[in-house]
């Protein structure tokens, strides 16, 4: 059997993500929607969006460099293909 979670319980873990999450703003860049949201000033989630295709690319990286590496390192077309 599955266990359940008592709303208080849900209630908690919601504001504990909330109070350590921190997320900027969409920005848009060539055909793409981007979202960056940071956990615990130490968990990156990078999230893309294609404006034209609505396909969604999602990469969680632990390290800031790791993060910035991909973005430097790939394009749009490299992304669609994987």
């Amino acid at each position: 059997m599955r266990k359940r979670l008592s709303p208080e319980i849900f209630s908690r873990s919601i504001a504990e993500i909330k109070a350590n999450l921190r997320s900027w703003m969409v920005a848009e860049r060539n055909g793409w929607y981007i979202k960056l949201s940071i956990y615990k000033d130490e968990n990156i989630l990078l999230i893309f969006v294609s404006k034209y295709t609505a396909q969604t690319i999602i990469r969680y990286f632990n390290c800031e460099d790791e993060a910035v590496k991909f973005i430097i390192e790939h394009n749009a077309e490299e992304m669609l293909q994987q």
